[in-house]
């Protein structure tokens, strides 16, 4: 399968022995591994190689098949988020929501263990309430399923956390997103990049 790039989809090698370049509107572009930043080759038809040499990091992203790679150190943007959450989003498949941002994660979280919350409160004064008037059953029974229905699917988004790294958080408050927030954009700033003097010091040692 092959794949190309540049502002009109397609790869122009820029010299035909360093076919990591791309030249893309009159500039040289790198072409990298997402996850070391090692250069990536593209041969004279535009065919993005698939495996990276250094790391081994595959270049495609292996469900989906869409190419994965980032230019000149960049940090590549594996997951996006979501421009809204809803609890609505709780409604859709593990596959699906393992496809969500680790932040977007934690808002869905956050807001399925409110409505569970919300539930359990109205239920608790339900069932009190049917003490004394029988009719009421019939709600409480109700409530006590959708009670049900936001445990379980807060213990979906919990163990796509687990699985993903390694815990999921007891509380979600405005301080944790807050942070995870600054965190996202701090990783996103710091480029892959390795100075010529860098590199000298490597040598040297």
């Amino acid at each position: 399968m092959r794949e190309f790039f540049s502002n009109r989809g397609k790869v122009i090698p820029t010299h035909q022995n360093n076919l990591e370049y791309i030249k893309t509107k009159g500039s040289v572009v790198i072409v990298n591994c997402p996850y070391c930043a090692t250069p990536i080759q593209v041969d004279n038809n535009g065919v993005v190689q698939e495996i990276c040499e250094f790391c081994g990091g595959h270049m495609r992203e292996q469900q989906t098949g869409m190419l994965q790679i980032c230019q000149n150190g960049e940090r590549f943007e594996f997951t996006k988020m979501q421009q809204n959450i809803f609890l609505e989003h709780i409604n859709q498949s593990v596959g699906e929501l393992k496809q969500y941002h680790t932040y977007d994660l934690y808002l869905l979280l956050k807001e399925v263990r409110e409505a569970r919350s919300q539930t359990y409160y109205g239920l608790q004064l339900l069932n009190k309430a049917s003490k004394t008037e029988g009719k009421l059953q019939v709600t409480a029974n109700e409530t006590g399923g959708e009670y049900e229905y936001y445990t379980r699917k807060a213990w979906v988004i919990e163990n796509i956390l687990l699985e993903r790294q390694g815990f999921f958080p007891e509380k979600i408050t405005a301080r944790v997103l807050q942070y995870m927030e600054e965190q996202i954009k701090k990783s996103k700033k710091k480029t892959m990049k390795i100075s010529k003097v860098q590199r000298q010091h490597r040598r040297e040692a």
